[in-house]
């Protein structure tokens, strides 16, 4: 691909910002403003490369930079950019109604906190003809310079595994989120919506599923009301591996003549998400304004595989963004009680950015830090912990953080009534904690529960042997890049970076494969999961090292690292309390034991 080409796409993306995706373009235009103004001084083709990884994270400005480059709508940001990741749209939410007044205390059950299997059947839902099956992308053309760090890394992880990413088995169902809704509405218009699941490539709209599959799908969509509920339910079965319903929303009125909406789809089975979608619809103030309707974009998100669903956690909580910045929607789920369908605002201020770098910033950790990161939380996550808390007591409960926007430390929030009064009273002291990305094609969902640990690397530059290397043979390798790539051509399951700054910068945007990442200095840990990392340790400020012995040695006889964190923090809160965990909470390194002699 010609960088020009992408450059010019570019600019001309960024002047649509606003249309294209409304209030939740300023956090796009602030990190794509920096890039640009590097044309000239940075080499076309890393830049190029670097202005795609971003916008090939908002869904409508990546169909919008790929319409002006002429490729196909369907093309993934991946086969431009191998292995490229796209973490989605920023946009959108639903009015939340309060639902959690009656709320029985901790350990009761009442009619609306129920478990799942004493909660009424869903009222079904009548399948209708299968969605076409969507054509396959062409090939993107070849750019016009050498092989990217990105395309030797990927090589070198599939030549060491020798498992070249291949389709998935025809016996293996999966598919995307389906959303049809006209492209264009009017304040105070019904809105039918279809919401399901079509097929994903290489599907041929025949497969089913091995079992039969119960698909729960919520959707949040600012700006409207959903007079018939929030939620669907359907079955996907080998009568209809396929299906949908229809949802009718109401738009709501609105202060500006046009504004752009988006509508998300949350897709979990038993408790466990699987799946996101997300659609824009504009918005009018009136009738006369209707009439430039125009081809509706395809869906972005993630695609679905309940064949990956496992044990969830206890409490799941998607954040996404609102239309303002700084406007957040919540939703939960859990698999000890039915959870309302409506999502829940949560209001920084300002922007997420901003808020997280005024909590981070500070560098230490403080029960201040904490309390305003829970004033923040709302309230009926703290209801539902609260509940699903006196359920699995003695056991701690897990609680799994799904979220469009990665800065604000959710982790760090102060309970005020502890379940263990002997421990922090942080979030992720209280309860084994993990995060992942929200939003895009890549990471996909649900996390992986489970990582292999033979082959480990360590990045140090002293001269005498990492402590990895005596105790458990890791590889050690300098930070110089080419001994970086050298190592990495061997595929390793772990790469641990005892340095941050620009090695680590440039393996989590190249990095491909599935490795577990552990970072001694703050880094960019959304990078290397959305690059494929099957989990990523980092701390929020400097700490200085100490930590991963103790932590490996636990993990390699088969704690889950969330759980190990967890225990560390609450024996060196001052060190371990900066480290956050990114993955499942359930998440096991798994290592091959060595060869009895």
């Amino acid at each position: 691909m010609d960088p020009v080409a992408v450059l010019r796409a570019a600019r001309a993306v960024r002047d649509e910002l606003d249309s294209l995706m409304g209030g939740a373009s300023a956090e796009l235009r602030d990190r794509l403003d920096p890039l640009l103004a590097e044309a000239g001084s940075r080499p076309p083709g890393r830049l190029a490369d670097a202005i795609i990884m971003l916008i090939a994270q908002y869904g409508p400005a990546w169909n919008r930079l790929s319409a002006l480059l002429n490729l196909d709508h369907g093309l993934a940001a991946e086969q431009v950019v191998p292995m490229l990741a796209d973490p989605g749209p920023q946009d959108s939410g639903a009015a939340y109604d309060g639902g959690y007044d009656n709320l029985p205390p901790t350990g009761a059950m009442s009619v609306d906190w129920m478990r799942p299997d004493q909660a009424g059947p869903a009222a079904p839902q009548a399948p209708s003809p299968q969605a076409p099956s969507p054509q396959a992308p062409p090939t993107p053309p070849a750019g016009g310079r050498g092989s990217s760090m990105l395309d030797r890394l990927t090589g070198a992880f599939r030549r060491r595994r020798g498992d070249a990413p291949a389709p998935a088995p025809e016996s293996e169902w999966e598919g995307i989120p389906l959303i049809e809704a006209p492209t264009e509405s009017v304040s105070g218009w019904g809105t039918e919506v279809s919401i399901g699941v079509a097929p994903a490539q290489g599907q041929d709209g025949v497969a089913a599923p091995r079992e039969p599959v119960e698909l729960d799908i919520q959707l949040i969509a600012e700006g409207f009301d959903a007079p018939g509920g929030w939620q669907v339910r359907l079955r996907v079965d080998a009568a209809s591996p396929y299906p949908r319903a229809v949802v009718d929303l109401v738009a709501l009125a609105q202060r500006e003549p046009e504004v752009a909406r988006q509508i998300q789809a949350i897709c979990s089975v038993r408790s466990q998400v699987v799946g996101f979608g997300l659609r824009s619809i504009t918005l009018h103030g009136s009738p006369g304004r209707l009439g430039r309707e125009e081809p509706p974009e395809p869906v972005s998100g993630t695609r679905i595989r309940p064949a990956l669903v496992g044990e969830p956690a206890d409490v799941t909580v998607a954040i996404v963004h609102g239309d303002e910045p700084g406007r957040l929607w919540w939703t939960y789920r859990s698999p000890h009680f039915v959870t309302p369908d409506r999502a829940e605002l949560c209001d920084l201020g300002m922007r997420a950015s901003e808020f997280g770098r005024q909590l981070t910033g500070q560098g230490r950790l403080s029960e201040e830090l904490g309390r305003k990161v829970g004033s923040r939380v709302p309230r009926g996550f703290w209801e539902l912990l609260n509940a699903v808390a006196g359920r699995v007591a003695p056991r701690r409960p897990s609680v799994l953080i799904l979220s469009q926007e990665p800065h604000v430390p959710w982790e760090l929030a102060v309970l005020e009534h502890p379940y263990d009064p002997s421990l922090p009273r942080y979030l992720n002291c209280q309860t084994v904690t993990g995060r992942w990305p929200l939003g895009g094609r890549r990471p996909e969902l649900p996390p992986p529960v489970s990582a292999r640990a033979d082959h480990v690397a360590v990045v140090y530059d002293e001269a005498q042997a990492h402590p990895l290397v005596t105790e458990y043979g890791a590889t050690q390798v300098s930070s110089a890049l080419g001994d970086v790539l050298g190592v990495l051509g061997q595929g390793p399951d772990i790469v641990h970076l005892t340095a941050g700054g620009s090695v680590a910068e440039a393996l989590g945007r190249d990095l491909a494969g599935a490795p577990f990442v552990f970072l001694e200095e703050p880094g960019d840990a959304q990078a290397f999961l959305l690059a494929g990392a099957s989990g990523v340790v980092e701390p929020l400020w400097p700490v200085g090292g100490g930590l991963a012995r103790e932590f490996y040695r636990r993990c390699f006889t088969g704690e889950p690292p969330a759980e190990v964190l967890r225990s560390m923090r609450g024996q060196a809160p001052d060190g371990a309390g900066a480290y956050r965990f990114h993955g499942h909470p359930s998440l096991t390194l798994r290592r091959t034991p060595p060869p009895s002699k």
